[in-house]
């Protein structure tokens, strides 16, 4: 049996899924970074003879906050995750979501064990170092942008197959001259296996302190340097009438946690465990995602999967070519909204407070395209075939 490593540092519940799918036919080890604070898996939900679950980097302390001090981190943690690969010597490395420093190692360890090395491209790495220091420091940040940039074309190169989420990351890839045949899109899924369409949990409303009655616009995931936590007050500020409930975490998320301007219909809550993310996911009227303009370059807001499936309608501030605009418009599930055009985005906001069908027949929609499009069996098939090519 062949034994494959599935290497997702961010530990996102759509992944562990696959993993869990992955062992019907393989010996798969699962590796994530246990001390990430984003939204992890029910990972005791994956109990399998062939699914080994590890998490790796428990004694790592890490601040995202402090650039420099987190690279170091992304080499301790990349030296843990091959120590852990030459103990296994899998047949297959599949590494997604992987800080570059850290993405080094595992591949190097890829090659002393001749591993085949699949990178998962969640995001490009060195556009989004570039993007955050050049914010912070200016002209010094293309000297350090230009190192991970060649580092991460180093890795690219060297990997056996590239999956890509979004086919504008496959016109990068060609820019930078990789050969198409080595380029698979397989476009990101939600948890439709867990996530179910429910009524609001009275209980959780009560526990945590929010309204019964008023309808509710829920933003749940990270909220970091790549989101406008600002959009977040300025909508709290003109629907006095809703609550915003963001159960987050990230430096967005720490910044709104500061303000003493808060308006009080802002909700916040740190994120909750997968457990009872229905209940968070239920406990809405309205979704709400973001993407400022320079972050659409190298990422996608997979959130709104997870909002698909719960069928409820999403509100998206991003550029209109972002892959994310491009589902909801074709799930006919919401609306997406140029960062910039915060008026027209609050007067749909209003619409559909004040339109009931309207907000059901998005919410059926999104819930229809969820069925349609998230289908782990046919997922794996794509990877089991790029398996067999390699």
């Amino acid at each position: 049996m062949k034994k494959i490593v599935v290497h997702d540092y961010a530990g996102h519940p759509f992944t562990f899924s696959f993993s869990k799918i992955l062992a019907k036919k393989y010996k798969v080890y699962h590796l994530f970074f246990a001390n990430d604070p984003g939204p992890k898996s029910d990972l005791n939900k994956g109990k399998n003879k062939n699914l080994s679950i590890l998490g790796i980097g428990k004694t790592i302390s890490y601040n995202k906050n402090n650039l420099f001090l987190r690279f170091f981190k992304d080499i301790q943690y990349g030296i843990e995750v091959k120590k852990k690969i030459n103990i296994i010597k899998p047949d297959i490395v599949i590494s997604a979501n992987c800080p570059t420093f850290a993405q080094q190692s595992i591949l190097s360890a890829t090659k002393e064990n001749n591993s085949k090395f699949i990178m998962w491209i969640q995001d490009f790495y060195s556009i989004a170092v570039h993007q955050t220091l050049k914010k912070k420091f200016s002209f010094f940040s293309f000297f350090i942008s230009f190192l991970f940039t060649i580092l991460e074309k180093k890795q690219i190169n060297f990997s056996d197959h590239l999956i890509t989420i979004s086919k504008d990351f496959n016109k990068t890839l060609l820019k930078w001259g990789v050969d198409k045949k080595k380029i698979t899109f397989i476009p990101n899924w939600g948890n439709l296996d867990q996530i179910k369409v429910g009524k609001k949990d009275y209980h959780f409303l009560k526990k945590n302190n929010l309204s019964k009655d008023k309808l509710r616009i829920v933003y749940s995931g990270t909220l970091a340097l790549k989101h406008n936590p600002d959009l977040i007050v300025s909508i709290a500020k003109e629907n006095l009438d809703m609550e915003l409930l963001i159960t987050a975490g990230g430096s967005g998320f720490d910044s709104l946690k500061k303000r003493k301007d808060l308006p009080p219909n802002i909700k916040l809550l740190p994120l909750q465990p997968f457990q009872i993310f229905n209940k968070v996911l239920n406990s809405a009227d309205f979704f709400l995602a973001m993407l400022n303009k320079e972050a659409s370059k190298f990422s996608v807001p997979s959130k709104i999967l997870n909002y698909l499936c719960v069928g409820k309608p999403i509100i998206l501030s991003a550029p209109l070519t972002n892959l994310s605009s491009k589902v909801i418009f074709d799930a006919k599930a919401g609306k997406t909204f140029d960062p910039t055009d915060f008026n027209k985005l609050n007067n749909f906001i209003k619409l559909l407070k004040n339109n009931n069908k309207r907000r059901l027949q998005m919410a059926n929609n999104g819930r229809l395209y969820a069925k349609t499009n998230f289908n782990l069996k046919k997922v794996s098939i794509k990877f089991v075939n790029i398996f067999n090519k390699i």
